[in-house]
């Protein structure tokens, strides 16, 4: 081992990352859904928030459907130029605010969230102003219904300087302008919500109550973040140590095979003297269970100490109560004893085949002699060049060692490509679909639907929220605009301007549930509940959102509303209205602010996954041209006696993987592709954002820079191998 340190201590490493990554990303996933169950239980985290037309009798609800309902509120207000504070009422059964440092708001009091209180200078103590009067704040705090701190799903990414939450009584909201009123939902019994939710909304509109909006927790992002982060570290933790421990066990089984054959003269005349077959399986043994040993502890305690450090790291995006990081033992113990395990039976059964070759056999070396293999003897290499034709019977007379450079080339492209791709694809949803698609800048959506003429300079709108019939989980808008809109700019896939004459699906709708002209949609109203079919007529290609568009006169028809009803407007001037007319603004320029926030905070992300890759990529390219010099000592002995000159021992020797790193940088950008769309589509219901997978033909020409750069200094460093090798050596071979 000693002899070889490069090949053993790059396993150890390749283990120590694997064991490392499960251990953490396995015990922060554990810690976070902890944090996130303990918090929706003790803080009673509703189940659905919803606003109606009237007052309901929220005793009489709840006991009919066994459920806790509260009426609360929140209230947008402008505490300085630029600067929105989300204001909540306090809840007592329902979404109760958890006290993190201080004391419950009282009159005249406020708790603010700690991130946006400690980014503007705001101390207990000290007093802000909100909707023109003056609060003390009470303390900190953090809400179980709002956990992530966005604005909107748009925005994607908090900036606290510009947006944060804040709790007071019920007698201080209802003196706020502003305010909206909303019911909190959580049924005591925990099965089948959505069924439970049907139930209510259904009884609602019996007694001839207008539901005005209902948004389930599960699809709020504030909350469905966390989940979703859990659901991510799950599967890296289960991904990354498996390809790593892969990686391990294709390297590990090559080095041993490899030295039993080369030591098979060795293991016959131990055969010869005596030895018995368990004491040479317990001496190779210890190989594999010593870099198994070393690398799996090392990781798996590395893994223990980052886990405080990623879940804290969490904490600062998801801020809830926590009380200590725990840590489960038996996945620390199973981290340690699987690649051992795995490892060690590789090893046994390769060192098992040898040791049933007879003693005799072994003594004269018959199973050391190469034999061509299948591809090797259909190969026409007469015409080619030397250096071509020893390049690629390099290769081919070691389909192991060139497999296993293959394979680790496309796990090092996957992770320097990874964060790359996820730019690119926000990057492409940002000026692709959201900056091509809407032709405006402010979006105003009121409390109920108008009629007449909208205010000047602006265009009017309809949308509804529907779910599909045969799986309500799945929920998309229909949206009715002017059938000459200017506001809304829709494309073919051919890239042709096409307008909302007829029915039109996004994409993202599109591919998501199997969509092409001609198809039929069937869908419910979230507020009549009524079914209705829609023939898809055209799909376009733009990724802004899942989306159906149609006339605006067919939508008023479809939905039975007066021909020229509409619930929201399109403006490029910021607009004022009487207090509880709006229900929501959108700011075109404030969601491409968040996207581009968003692209920002990639970076640290991606530079790591581009550190991690080159490290693992330098490894298995390390090792393999170590072992071709290795392999080859006697060829580079012949070489130098021959007089080749050393860049000419180097180009034949460490180059002849050139071939096989470009191709598994090749093979590397589909499995990407592919992995990543995967990903997306898993995570699309939580997002509630699809994102189209795309990857920029500059990236994919730096990450083909910086594969190639890692199999330079990888060559690099084995140039030091080939020139310690003596022309001696090529006698000895001769004399043996």
């Amino acid at each position: 081992m000693l002899e070889h340190k490069a090949r053993y201590i790059g396993s150890m490493l390749l283990l120590m990352i694997s064991s490392m990554m499960f251990v953490m990303a396995s015990n922060t996933s554990i810690n976070l859904e902890k944090a996130f169950k303990t918090f929706s239980e003790q803080n009673v985290l509703s189940d659905a928030e919803f606003s109606v037309d009237t007052e309901i009798d929220t005793n009489a609800i709840g006991e009919k459907f066994n459920a806790k309902v509260e009426l609360g509120g929140t209230a947008d207000c402008e505490v300085k130029p630029g600067q929105k504070l989300r204001v909540f009422a306090m809840m007592n059964e329902v979404n109760i605010p958890a006290v993190e440092e201080g004391s419950l708001s009282g009159a005249s009091e406020i708790m603010l969230n700690r991130l946006f209180a400690e980014t503007n200078g705001y101390g207990i103590g000290d007093t802000i102003t909100v909707a023109g009067k003056e609060f003390t704040v009470s303390g900190y705090c953090l809400l179980p219904n709002f956990i992530y701190v966005v604005e909107s799903k748009e925005v994607m990414m908090n900036d606290p300087s510009t947006f944060g939450v804040g709790v007071i009584s019920k007698a201080e909201f209802n003196t706020l302008p502003d305010r909206h009123y909303v019911y909190a939902l959580r049924f005591n019994e925990r099965d089948n919500i959505q069924t439970q939710e049907t139930a209510v909304k259904t009884e609602l509109r019996s007694q001839g109550i207008t539901i005005t909006s209902w948004q389930s927790t599960d699809k709020k992002i504030n909350v469905s973040y966390v989940p979703m982060e859990v659901g991510v570290l799950s599967k890296v933790s289960v991904a990354v140590p498996l390809v790593m421990l892969l990686l391990t066990c294709v390297l590990l089984g090559m080095l041993m095979w490899r030295m039993i054959k080369g030591e098979s003269v060795l293991i016959g005349t131990f055969y010869a003297l005596g030895y018995r077959r368990k004491a040479l399986r317990r001496h190779y043994l210890m190989f594999p269970l010593l870099v198994s040993a070393i690398g799996a502890v090392v990781g798996s305690v590395l893994g223990i100490l980052l886990t405080d450090l990623m879940f804290k790291f969490l904490l600062t995006a998801f801020p809830m109560p926590v009380q200590e990081t725990i840590y489960n033992n038996w996945l620390i113990v199973f981290a340690v004893l699987f690649p051992i395990t795995v490892l060690c039976g590789v090893t046994l059964g390769i060192i098992s085949k040898v040791l049933r070759i007879p003693a005799a056999i072994l003594m004269k070396g018959r199973e050391s002699q190469k034999k061509i293999n299948l591809i090797e003897r259909k190969l026409r290499l007469e015409r080619l060049k030397f250096n071509t034709k020893f390049q690629i019977r390099e290769q081919v007379r070691s389909l192991s060692r060139s497999f296993f450079l293959l394979f680790g080339v496309v796990v090092a492209t996957m992770l320097i490509l990874y964060g790359f791709t996820m730019k690119s694809s926000v990057d492409y949803m940002l000026h692709k679909g959201i900056k091509e698609m809407y032709n405006l800048k402010y979006e105003y959506v009121f409390t109920s639907v108008k009629t007449g003429v909208p205010p000047t300079g602006t265009e009017q709108f309809n949308a509804a929220y529907v779910s599909l019939v045969e799986n309500d989980d799945t929920s998309f808008y229909v949206v009715g605009t002017l059938p000459d809109t200017e506001r809304i700019r829709l494309k073919d896939s051919s890239g042709r301007p096409i307008k909302p004459e007829q029915n039109i699906v996004t994409l993202p709708l599109a591919q998501k549930l199997n969509l092409k002209p001609g198809d039929r949609v069937t869908v419910f109203n979230t507020e009549d509940g009524k079914e209705r079919t829609f023939i898809v007529e055209q799909v376009a290609d733009t990724y802004a959102g899942e989306f159906l568009f149609m006339p605006l006169d067919r939508f008023n028809t479809e939905f039975g509303l007066p021909t020229n009803a509409y619930i929201g407007i399109w403006s490029d001037e910021p607009l004022t209205f009487p207090q509880g007319e709006v229900q929501s603004t959108k700011s075109i320029d404030a969601i491409v602010a968040g996207f581009g926030h968003l692209i920002d905070q990639m970076g640290p992300m991606i530079y790591g996954l581009i550190f991690a890759a080159f490290i693992v990529g330098l490894i298995i390219i390390y090792i393999v041209t170590g072992l071709v010099v290795e392999e080859s000592r006697a060829n580079i002995s012949l070489m130098k006696v021959f007089g080749y000159r050393k860049k000419e021992i180097n180009r034949l020797i460490l180059s002849s993987n050139t071939i096989i790193v470009i191709l598994g940088y090749l093979l590397g950008i589909p499995a990407l592709l592919g992995t990543v769309g995967a990903l997306y589509n898993s995570l699309a219901d939580t997002l509630q954002v699809v994102l189209p997978v795309k990857l920029n033909f500059w990236y994919m020409l730096l990450g083909f820079v910086i594969v190639m750069l890692t199999y330079e200094v990888a060559k690099l460093m084995c140039r030091k191998k080939v020139a310690r090798i003596p022309m001696s050596e090529a006698l000895k071979v001769g004399m043996e």
